[in-house]
């Protein structure tokens, strides 16, 4: 049971969960919310999520892309579309937070970007972290130029997020 609870764990989506039926300990919030950014890929997020004020757990993998079907979340398009974006953005200089976890609230904006609010820490590919935040805007039109961050792109290019 140990080892197919670690394998959910380690499942970036969200997608592979499990229910005890042993009376062990289920999956419990991670002590810092991270948010990693995927090369070429999405944002994974590990923290209590909520997307418009609804709970969607500990984990999920939000699209970056532009072309997911299931916005926000990613389901593979960025394959596909060929979608290009560091996992290695730009460090940014920030201070350690006093609290590193509790909720994430995401609020995907009408044709716009996604934006974050709650404690986070911003993890590069290779597990360096490149920035601390309480509030982000996260792109998701695929365009910006100062990704995974949004720049107002997603108006240039005419990104509909419905």
């Amino acid at each position: 049971s140990e080892a197919m609870a670690q394998l959910a764990h380690n499942c970036p989506s969200g997608a592979i969960t499990y229910e005890r039926a042993d009376g062990g300990k289920g999956e419990v919030p991670p002590l810092v919310n991270i948010v990693r950014v995927r090369e070429n890929g999405p944002l994974s997020i590990n923290a209590p999520i909520f997307v418009d004020g609804v709970d969607q757990g500990l984990r999920a993998t939000l699209c970056r892309c532009g072309q997911s079907r299931k916005k926000p979340f990613c389901d593979s398009s960025h394959t596909a579309a060929g979608f290009v974006a560091s996992g290695e953005p730009a460090k940014q200089e920030s201070q350690t937070l006093e609290l590193r976890n509790g909720p994430v609230n995401i609020t995907p904006k009408p044709n716009g970007p996604l934006l974050i609010s709650g404690n986070l820490e911003i993890v590069s590919g290779t597990g360096r972290t490149i920035n601390r935040v309480t509030k982000a805007v996260f792109c998701r039109c695929g365009n910006s130029a100062n990704k995974p961050y949004c720049d107002g792109s997603h108006t240039r290019v005419g990104f509909k997020s419905e």
